[in-house]
């Protein structure tokens, strides 16, 4: 997490900023990617997890995913967590101290693994070890998203992490040969923001060495550019580009504002978008909101188990959602998928289980369709 100057945090602030995460969409929506778990949150077509606090030098303690699961009534899609690799040899040890909860969860794995040596010193042999920590997660049928090097291009500035953009593409390289073998690991490239000093694309691997493409992103308002400004660019250049999934890693939200443009679904316009990560954190600001406030919680169970699975389609020209609720947890599709679906032709008439829309065995299709794997024809 880039650190920032501190902001107000208001309780609409943050319902606006989950609802942005999982605005219907307004255009065609991809098949998800395998591993979401059957059950999972996912809210308007988008899965939905957290990071949980790990009480380490921050107000919020330590939570299990276990704890999070029981206040939100559902289960989480995702589960992000941090490790670090400090020497020659990776135990893993702050990975595998969760991994029975993690397994109890469900979720996918998104482990973030931070080089603390040197990028140079990510060699064959670290990132072997790497691969055999994540083999014991693995070997209990957990999908593993694994953001190695995260937010790179910003964490090179801070002194975080030590090298060159050339050098964490070998690193990346090593960690990529070290995984190809394990079907239920999947490389996921997430820097941080854009910004002159700390540009991205230096650190661009390559579309053969990524199979998942993601931003960190903090935003500071709500304005009707938000969400453009801090996903637009990116997604259009690796992922759209592409065609790769996009699923944001981490992300919370601080500022007095409670201007709720950026939960307009006008914004979301992002078909590869599969997954969102909330940063289940009381650092630097307090985005708890399954952990903080009854009040918080209360709405943030309303947005997420409270409204259509599936995304909007791209008829839908008001820009508002589905008007009819339906579950957020079923089952999704099991294979990784790089094509869209048919664009959905919702028409005032229409507004769930439309042309080319997702459905499942949960999430029925309207009359006169039935749902043909995974989509209603």
């Amino acid at each position: 997490m880039k650190s920032f100057s501190t902001y107000l945090l208001s309780g609409a602030a943050i319902i606006s900023a989950v609802l942005a995460l999982t605005a219907p969409q307004i255009v065609e929506k991809r098949a998800p990617v395998d591993g979401l778990p059957s059950g999972g949150v996912i809210s308007n077509g988008v899965a939905f997890g957290f990071l949980p606090s790990d009480g380490y030098k921050v107000s919020s303690p330590a939570y299990t995913m276990a704890q999070i699961n029981s206040k939100l009534g559902a289960k989480a899609s995702t589960y992000g967590w941090y490790a670090q690799i400090t020497s020659s040899t990776f135990s893993g040890s702050q990975l595998l101290q969760r991994l029975d909860d993690v397994v109890a969860s469900g979720a996918v794995f998104q482990p973030a693994v931070m080089p603390s040596i040197p990028f140079s010193q990510v060699t064959s042999s670290v990132a072997a070890q790497v691969a055999s920590v994540l083999e014991q997660f693995t070997s209990k049928n957990v999908e593993v998203w694994l953001r190695f090097g995260h937010e790179m291009n910003y964490y090179v500035t801070d002194g975080t992490y030590h090298g060159t953009a050339s050098e964490f593409i070998t690193a990346w390289k090593n960690i990529h040969a070290a995984v190809a073998n394990n079907p239920k690991i999947k490389m996921w490239w997430s820097p941080n923001v854009d910004t002159p000093s700390a540009p991205v694309a230096p650190y661009w691997p390559g579309p053969e060495y990524v199979d998942i493409v993601g931003i960190d992103c903090y935003p500071k308002s709500l304005s009707d550019s938000s969400f453009e400004s801090c996903y637009g660019s990116f997604y259009q250049t690796y992922s759209a580009a592409h065609n790769l999934p996009f699923a944001i890693g981490e992300t919370g939200y601080g500022t007095s504002s409670q201007n709720a443009a950026w939960g307009q679904p006008r914004h979301v316009q992002i078909p590869n978008y599969i997954a969102a990560s909330w940063f289940e954190y009381n650092k630097e600001e307090n985005f708890l909101i399954i952990e903080g406030s009854s009040s918080i919680l209360s709405q943030t169970q309303d947005l997420l188990l409270h409204n259509s699975k599936s995304g909007c389609g791209s008829g839908n020209s008001s820009g508002t959602g589905p008007t009819t609720s339906a579950t957020s947890t079923g089952s999704t599709p099991t294979t990784l998928s790089t094509k869209t679906s048919t664009s959905a032709k919702a028409t005032s008439t229409c507004t769930w289980g439309c042309e080319g829309w997702d459905c499942s065995a949960s999430v029925p299709c309207h009359s006169g369709l039935t749902c043909q794997s995974g989509y209603c024809h």
